[in-house]
Parts: structure tokens; sequence; C-alpha cells
């Protein structure tokens, strides 16, 4: 009775470890094909950046079905690239002084938030409209977005 069982055991043993094997390729096969796409846009990405920016250090990838964005420093300066599908940029962003978005605009948050504190201020360059600022101004725990154009005229930023 003993080498029958054997042989049973062993064949049950054959056939799960092949079945586990193919259910293995099949699973790896399907992440493969998953994360292809994603990887090759990472790539076109990830050249586009590397050709604009050379000396980029501390690289940070964020990939989403819209966009594929690379936070990094570079130069000293605190960037953001959005890139398409196709590797294209779309839009970069950088942290900036204060002083640095228009004047007009520094005025008018002056005199419209004077008990905020300008806690940051970026630099957005999007390829279809062009560059705009975001200043981020904090009273307590009052936390105000707002918008500035070139012009610097100032609105409230509402996602």
């Amino acid at each position: 009775m003993k080498p029958k069982m054997n042989q049973l055991s062993r064949k049950i043993i054959s056939f799960a470890g092949k079945k586990l094997f193919f259910v293995a390729l099949v699973a790896i096969f399907i992440t493969s094909n998953a994360f292809a796409g994603g990887e090759g846009e990472n790539k076109k990405a990830a050249s586009s950046l590397k050709k604009e920016f050379a000396n980029a250090q501390n690289i940070a990838w964020k990939v989403t079905p819209n966009y594929i964005k690379a936070s990094f420093t570079w130069n000293g300066q605190q960037l953001e690239v959005f890139y398409n599908n196709a590797g294209e940029t779309i839009a970069e962003s950088r942290i900036i002084n204060a002083g640095n978005i228009p004047l007009k605009a520094q005025q008018y948050i002056q005199k419209k938030y004077p008990d905020y504190k300008i806690a940051e201020a970026i630099e957005y360059n999007n390829e279809e409209s062009g560059i705009s600022y975001y200043v981020s101004v904090i009273k307590g725990n009052e936390k105000i977005i707002l918008q500035v154009s070139t012009q610097g005229d100032v609105s409230i930023y509402k996602p």
C-alpha cells in the first residue's frame, strides 16, 4: 500500500506543481503587461528630464493616468516638471521667493491680507496658459491659496 501512496503523492505534487507553475507564469505575464505602458511612458519622461535638466538630483516620480510628475532639485532650486504620456513637458513649477511675484500683487496681498504671513510662493509655467503664480498665505489655522497673473491680478485659487 505504501508504494501506491508514494506514487499517488508524487503525481499529485507533480500535477499541483505544474498548475502552480502555470498560474505563476500567467500572473507574471499579466503583471508585466499591466506595467509595460507605465514604465515605457516613465522612460520617455525620464529621458526628457535628463535632456532638459542634466544635473537634476533627488528625483521622485509620480505616475498618474493623466500625467507623469518628476519632483527634484536642480541648481539649488526645488522643481516639479509634468509630462504627458508621450514624455513631452506640459508644465513646470518651482518654489520662488515671494518678492519675485509682480509688484502689483505684492501690494494687493499686503493690503488685503495684512495679518497673514506668506508661507510659500510658486511659479507655474503651463505650456497652454503660460506663467502664473500661486501664493499661500496663513493666519493661525487658516490657509488661503492665491492665484496671481503675470500682470499682478490676484484671485483666490479654487481647484
